[in-house]
């Protein structure tokens, strides 16, 4: 029996890991933190839960094969779904928008705010609509389909091809401006990078509006742990607070690993499913290189990062009659080294079991630079002060909009690009892969490394814009090339 070394225990890790042991194989996951799941987490603090990751999965629509493929790995068997209404709620210059996500409801709404805008509004309905149906690729890699494979895959995408070459050269900053009111320019922006694609913008409304970017019950902590369960059932094996030093080569074959003590492990496979800078730089130590990879990670404005800070604050009261997505304006207050004039409000009132009974988990999240905090954090008294300070500012900036809150809100934690970086492994905090904007390629990686034998990868970072879809797809597509040889 083959026997796979997977490097990591995130969800491409535990998918990976999946998909070999129903395949036949032995497999085994090493993963430096002492949980499984990666960047899909969560940690408990005064009581509270605070969840580090999903906002909105994409995958949760029955019968889709996103769904299929997370019943298979076990994350959503016999789970409940959360469905929001809304993409977020706004409030800007004393008026209020909605993203529903009923999109006839959406474009009543939007219309009655802005007549003028009406043409433009129903475009965006439109294309949003032309992707309801749209499902990524995921039952096998490209580079093991055929001809006619290819054809039949190229001919599902139809109904979003028009979309996407009428906004795959524009930024959403960009195409935002087409819209003449200014709460709507503002709302279109929330929750998504400016200089992304536009065509992101209608698909993600779109996942939302077709029930296939639901809430998993319980969080991702317990999404993650499902699937570790899962893997364990079949056989699998996880070794947790084991970091890997070192991938062993000989003649040019990945033949095992190096742990942190020292030990070697040895395999006839070598799948890494961390970050893919971890892979090249420390476990590789730089001497495989793949082109695509350099070049993205040496042209970071055509390749953005995108790190944030999660204010994790701990409610007195029952905020379950509360927006459950809110960004309104605020006095201006100090973040980074400018001043900013808006907080995001997430209300976590809908799953109960983040909160002790009669109190409400509430995050901000707020877009980060992972160089100014890199550079705070030489100085861990000056760092833990300019978190401490954010957080209190955001406490005042949520009892000024809502005055019953004041005296009732606790803060719970702080979490900076460098906490995912400490914890996950995360690249300077990154929670997805390169960004989408219109100077990119958006091609998809093999996974496989130029002149190194029986090394296959697996991660967000080999197919654009990542997340947990992606990791959960590599991690099956490594397994489907080493079988495939």
């Amino acid at each position: 029996m083959k026997k796979i070394i997977i490097i990591g225990g995130g969800i491409a890790g535990l998918s990976a890991g999946i998909y070999a042991q129903k395949a036949g194989l032995q497999s085994v996951v090493y993963e430096k933190h002492i949980i499984s799941g990666g960047e899909c987490t969560g940690w408990d603090r005064k009581g509270f839960h605070i969840d580090g990751c999903i906002h909105w999965l994409t995958g949760t629509k029955p019968g889709t094969k996103l769904y299929k493929l997370w019943e298979e790995v076990g994350a959503l068997e016999n789970i409940d779904i959360y469905q929001p209404e809304s993409f977020g709620t706004i409030e800007y210059q004393g008026k209020t928008v909605t993203l529903w996500t009923d999109l006839d409801k959406l474009k009543k709404h939007l219309t009655e705010i802005s007549p003028e805008d009406q043409e433009e509004i129903e475009k965006l309905i439109k294309y949003t609509k032309a992707y309801l149906n749209f499902e990524m690729p995921s039952d096998k890699p490209m580079d093991q389909m055929s001809l006619m494979e290819k054809i039949k895959l190229g001919m599902s995408m139809k109904d979003v091809a028009f979309v996407m070459n009428k906004l795959q050269k524009v930024t959403i900053a960009e195409y935002v401006t087409r819209f003449k009111s200014p709460i709507i320019r503002e709302a279109l922006k929330v929750g998504l990078m400016e200089n992304y694609c536009a065509y992101t913008l209608p698909f993600t409304y779109a996942t939302l509006a077709s029930g296939n970017g639901g809430i998993p019950r319980g969080g991702s902590k317990a999404f993650a742990l499902r699937m570790e369960e899962k893997y364990k059932s079949l056989g699998g094996e996880v070794n947790l607070g084991q970091e890997v030093k070192e991938i062993i080569i000989d003649n040019d074959t990945a033949t095992g690993i190096i742990l942190g003590d020292g030990a070697k492990v040895y395999g006839d496979y070598i799948l890494p499913a961390c970050d893919t800078n971890i892979t090249f730089e420390k476990l590789l130590k730089g001497k495989y290189q793949d082109e695509s990879f350099s070049h993205k990670y040496t042209n970071e404005e055509t390749y953005p990062l995108f790190s944030g800070v999660y204010i994790a604050l701990g409610i007195d009261g029952d905020l379950s009659s509360y927006t459950k997505d809110l960004v309104f304006e605020t006095a201006q207050f100090p973040f980074e080294d400018k001043d900013i004039n808006q907080i995001s409000m997430k209300n976590y009132s809908y799953e109960p079991s983040f909160a002790p009974k009669g109190k409400s988990l509430v995050i901000s999240y707020i877009n980060a630079n992972y160089k100014w905090w890199k550079e705070k954090r030489e100085n861990l008294k000056e760092y833990n002060s300019e978190k401490s300070s954010l957080g209190n500012n955001i406490i005042e900036g949520i009892e000024t909009r809502f005055p019953e809150l004041k005296g009732k809100i606790t803060l719970l934690d702080v979490a900076t690009p460098l906490t995912f970086e400490r914890y996950c492994g995360a690249y300077k905090g990154s929670y997805m892969s390169f960004g989408s904007t219109p100077k990119g390629d958006q091609k998809i990686h093999d996974g496989k490394i130029k002149g190194l034998k029986n090394l296959y990868m697996a991660g967000q970072w080999l197919m654009p814009p990542g997340g947990l879809p992606t990791a959960l797809v590599t991690g099956k597509w490594a397994i489907q090339r080493i079988c495939g040889k």
